[in-house]
Parts: structure tokens; sequence; C-alpha cells
């Protein structure tokens, strides 16, 4: 099952791959083909819809390849392992892929966003390509992970808001190009597009993380009898929360302080990236065990 499991998650990588290739030779067939728009309005050609580009529609079709390569290789996984298919980082990282996936596909569907989707490819693609290079062994649990509904419920939260934290920051960096170039970018979400979804995705992820970080909490008491212990990738999660927590701020208000939210959306995004490998990995803590 192994083997198949590597296959599979291979597949899911070669997907990703073409996908964002595909996006990106659609986009550069717009740039060469398209007049610049001249108004901000005009800049609203999507990937997914570009005149009629094959290219184009190559892309969503690898996103959604690769997402159903990567359910099976977690399915496969969590009969193998006999748990939720998160207990160290070679399972995080594909299941974070996988939700990333998913909250782009999700999204898409309410907003024109089909010029993200070989950012998306290409963002999972660096995830599934991480976790190929972690050992993927099935080791019994650590005691301290030896909860499974806490491990279901904990981890996977945090997945999920990593996941959709990931949407987040692509939207806000179109966003971020988007208004540097004065809406011109025909291959990328307008500024205003970008910036709704953007907005939407935190605020979904916002109440996830926070979640994720209580029961983290509780977690760390039946483990180690004690609600907080400073651990690296406690402080880093306590300071990624509070970044997105002062974007929320930023993005109610009407003044100059407005432009900072996208760029604190990105902030926010590196701190979950902090937390998800630099904090397990280079910091010795009560988390170190999740590099394995």
């Amino acid at each position: 099952m192994t083997t198949l499991i590597s296959i599979l998650l291979v597949g899911a990588l070669a997907s990703l791959v073409g996908a964002a290739a595909a996006g990106i030779g659609a986009a550069l067939v717009v740039a060469t083909r398209e007049p610049a728009p001249t108004t901000p309005h005009a800049a609203t050609v999507s990937l997914g819809t570009s005149r009629g580009v094959p290219l184009a529609r190559m892309a969503p079709l690898g996103l959604v390849a690769g997402l159903a390569l990567l359910l099976v290789a977690l399915v496969l996984r969590t009969v193998l392992a006999g748990h939720a298919p998160w207990s160290n980082l070679h399972e995080f990282s594909l299941a974070f892929a996988a939700a990333l996936l998913g909250t782009y596909l999700v999204l898409a569907r309410g907003h024109p966003i089909g010029g993200l989707a070989p950012l998306a490819a290409l963002l999972a693609a660096g995830l599934v390509a991480f976790g190929l290079s972690l050992d993927d062994r099935v080791d019994p649990l650590v005691p301290a992970l030896q909860q499974p509904l806490l491990l279901t419920i904990h981890v996977g939260a945090a997945v999920l808001s990593y996941a959709v934290a990931g949407i987040a920051f692509l939207a806000a960096a179109a966003e971020i190009a988007q208004r540097g170039a004065g809406d011109r970018i025909a291959a990328l979400p307008s500024a205003a597009t970008a910036r709704a979804v953007g907005h939407r995705a935190v605020l979904i992820a916002f109440p996830i993380l926070t979640v994720a970080i209580a029961l983290g909490s509780v977690w760390a008491n039946l483990a180690w009898r004690s609600y907080w212990s400073n651990d690296p990738k406690e402080l880093a999660a306590a300071a990624t929360w509070l970044v997105f927590g002062a974007y929320l701020h930023v993005a109610a208000r009407r003044d100059r302080w407005e432009r900072l939210a996208p760029w604190l959306i990105v902030l926010g995004f590196a701190g979950v990236l902090f937390t998800y490998i630099g904090a397990g990995i280079f910091f010795i803590g009560e988390h170190s065990y999740g590099g394995q």
C-alpha cells in the first residue's frame, strides 16, 4: 500500500505542476494576444475563461485531478496508519495541500478567481514536494499524540485554517499586484475581487484557527499538565493569530491604514509557514516530534 500511496502522490505532484505550467502559459498567451486593459473594470479576464485559450482550461482540471489523487492517498494513509493522516509533518503537508486545493475550488465557484489557479497549483505542488521529501514511515504515535479525537479535530482544524489562509495569501498577493499595476494585469482577478476573496478567506480561517489554538491548549494540559508552555509552535501560532486579528481591525477601516490590509494577510501567512515548518524543525520544543 505504501508504494501505491507514493505513486498517487507523485501523480498529484505531476498534475499540479502541469496545472501551474498550463495556467502560466495561458497567462503569457493572454499577455501577448490581448491589449492591456484601459480601465480598471476591463481587467477581469481570468485564466478560466480567457477567450477560449485551451491551456486556460487545463489549469483547473489539473487542480481537480491533483486533489482527487491526494484525497485517495490520504484515505489509504488513514487506513494504513489507523488514525487521521496528519500526525507528522509528512502527513500534515499532504493534508495541507489537499485542503488548500479544496478551498480554492469552493471559493472559485462564487468568485471569478480563475487567475489564481496556477498560483494555487504552485503552492500545493510545493507542499506535496516538501511532504515527499520527508520520511513517510508509519510509526506508532508518541504518547502526546495518543488522543484520537483531539488529533483529528485539533490538527484537522489547523490544517484547514492554514489552507484557507493560503488562499487568502494568494488573493492578497493578487490585490497588491493589481493595485501596483492599476488593475492592468489581465491574467489576475481585479483588485476588488481579490480583496473580497482574501477578506472572505480570513473571515473563515480566523475562527477555525482560534478553535485550533484553544483545543491545542486543552490537549497540552492533558499531555503535559500545562495549558501553555511558551513552546515555539505555541508562540508562533499565537503571533499568527494576532496578525490576522490585526488584519480584521485594519480591513474595517476606510482611511490610509486600509491599504495595509493585504500586507497583513501576507505577514499572517508567513506566520503560518513558520508555525508549520520553522517552529517544529528549527526550534526544540514540545512539538518537535511533528517534524518526524
